[in-house]
């Protein structure tokens, strides 16, 4: 393990201690790590997973006795598109602002080819169109306290194409690794869009690799040992209450590369995002501002 008591101690002066932080995929691997590192030192901690309340009893317990604050959960199975609408509606009822959003849930991609409940490729949609929707769906909150949106990526990211007209993968070859990279090279793209669109200021943004992570996601693609989920919540949480702005920048761990040179190139950002608002308007649609966008 390479954490070290002064690196745990430090994240007390990294950001403010007042933050509401909202915080995807929370109840195993490197989010269940990160919720332990952010408790606290936030206000409100709000946590979302797939599985039901009373799963997460002791989770839950053992975080609100680490915390000076409030400890929330909120159950959504990102599956359903319909299910992260519910999620932001719940987020709105518990509070008035978001400090830091924490886009961290994601799933391997699948042996065939999925789709969700919603009819997109089911790696897509859990890693790529619910984070982009939920962050649609929060950004006034975001934007009432100069907030920041922190992607969970993956350095295989580097390795993939994507074709914006076919983001479900009907036409491309399938594999379950290219299906995730594909998602998280999406997400790379998304981070350094969002930060570019008008009416500034726009929520900052971040896309982070937190390393090679020995989780059930990282086993069920690849046949590697990585280091601890400790480790790779460090880096997530890093990014999040780094006080300077990212503006968009990719980092590798804790230190800002440069991506895929897909994502850098702005008519690929603007397809990307044409045709994701596109697949969030066919499934229910986005918020009123959003409707206008590409």
């Amino acid at each position: 393990m390479r954490e070290t008591e002064s690196e745990t101690g430090r994240l007390a002066q990294l950001g403010r201690n007042d933050m509401t932080v909202v915080l995807t995929g929370a109840t195993s691997g490197i989010g269940q790590a990160a919720a332990r590192l952010l408790a606290p030192h936030a206000t409100q901690l709000i946590l979302h997973g797939p599985q039901r309340p009373q799963e997460v009893i002791r989770q839950l317990e053992e975080l609100r006795a680490s915390s000076a604050g409030e400890v929330h959960y909120v159950q959504a199975d990102f599956d359903s598109l319909a299910m992260v609408r519910a999620l932001a509606s719940e987020i709105s009822k518990i509070t008035d602002r978001v400090d830091v959003l924490i886009n961290n849930a994601s799933r391997p991609g699948a042996p065939r080819r999925q789709l969700s409940q919603d009819g997109n490729e089911a790696t897509l949609q859990t890693n790529y169109l619910a984070a982009v929707l939920l962050t649609e769906l929060l950004t006034p909150l975001l934007l009432a306290s100069g907030g920041r949106v922190v992607h969970v990526a993956s350095s295989t990211h580097l390795s993939a194409s994507l074709d914006p007209d076919d983001l479900n993968l009907e036409r491309s070859d399938y594999s379950a690794t290219m299906a995730y990279a594909r998602s998280k090279l999406a997400l790379v793209a998304h981070a350094r869009w969002l930060v570019e669109q008008a009416p500034q200021p726009q929520p900052d943004t971040v896309s982070v690799h937190p390393g090679v992570i020995s989780t059930d996601l990282l086993h069920a693609m690849f046949d590697i040992r990585g280091d601890s989920v400790v480790h790779g919540a460090h880096n997530v949480v890093n990014a999040a209450l780094y006080t300077n702005r990212w503006a968009g920048q990719y980092l590798d761990e804790r230190r800002p590369v440069q991506p895929n040179p897909i994502s850098l190139d702005a008519e690929f950002r603007h397809r990307l995002a044409k045709h994701t608002f596109d697949l969030l308007r066919r499934s229910g649609g986005v918020p009123g501002e959003a409707q206008a966008l590409p």
